[in-house]
């Protein structure tokens, strides 16, 4: 992926991470998982094992968008590597010469 791309997606990555909606409807959802599962019975097996797949998911998701705000960072760094090194080779372009 292209630095420009990653650096794009990072961006949409934070708008949505940091929309409040977004934000505590993942917090609401966590906290309703885990109250859930600590009311669920020990005999039911099969709605504990839901409720933790519902929870590693929850988990998943704010963690993959954190980690695609986190390309971005690094693709930024990159972007701006390369611009320095452009202007260098320009600035070495526009030396006059010397013999």
């Amino acid at each position: 992926m292209r630095p420009e791309d990653a650096l794009r997606k990072s961006e949409q990555a934070r708008q949505v991470i940091e929309t409040p909606i977004v934000r505590e409807t993942l917090d609401f959802m966590e906290k309703e998982i885990m109250e859930s599962w600590m009311q669920c019975p020990v005999r039911d097996i099969e709605a504990r094992e839901a409720l933790w797949r519902m929870a590693v998911t929850t988990r998943k998701f704010r963690e993959l968008l954190r980690g695609t705000m986190e390309s971005g960072k690094i693709a930024l760094d990159e972007i701006q590597r390369k611009q320095s090194s452009m202007e260098k080779v320009r600035n070495l372009a526009n030396r006059p010469f010397r013999s």
